[in-house]
């Protein structure tokens, strides 16, 4: 009887892992792009108009891309960990 709970959990944690790895990407992605997007408006309308007021989305941008960038490092390591450990395939 445990070995069948056990069994079950590491279907359970497999299938979770399986579930990180497909929507890891737009954990990545998305973010990204919405801090590029902040850096353009400020490029385009701030930058080139020589306008101050748009410095608030330079900040964003750089704020959002910096963080995004520090911690996707740290969970795309830890996720190849995971990955390695319980032999997790994509399909």
């Amino acid at each position: 009887m445990e070995s069948r709970n056990d069994t079950r959990k590491e279907n359970i944690q497999k299938l979770l892992l399986r579930l990180e790895l497909w929507f890891a990407p737009m954990l990545i992605i998305v973010p990204i792009g919405v801090s590029f997007f902040f850096v353009w408006d400020w490029l385009v309308r701030g930058f080139s108009t020589g306008s101050s007021a748009y410095d608030g989305e330079l900040i964003l941008g750089l704020l959002l891309l910096f963080g995004n960038l520090f911690f996707d490092v740290l969970f795309l390591r830890s996720l190849g960990k995971q990955k390695e450990k319980k032999g997790v395939t994509l399909m």
